[in-house]
């Protein structure tokens, strides 16, 4: 399975903000959640996706956009 097929739409959500740089701040405000919620999501992100961080995470899908 594709790893961005375990992602939930929600954690998709999220994936897509980040990657265009919005901080955890401003991906609450957007998504209308708190930002533990937030921070949560990118947790699991992170998790399925097996990186350790946001620059792992956006460089992961420039590599899978190749």
């Amino acid at each position: 399975m594709p790893l961005l097929q375990t992602l939930s739409l929600r954690e998709l959500d999220v994936y897509a903000l980040l990657y265009k740089g919005l901080l955890d701040r401003d991906m609450s405000r957007q998504l209308n959640l708190s930002i533990e919620t937030i921070k949560k999501h990118n947790k699991n992100i992170y998790l399925k996706l097996h990186v350790r961080n946001r620059t792992e995470a956006v460089l992961l899908k420039n590599k899978l956009k190749k």
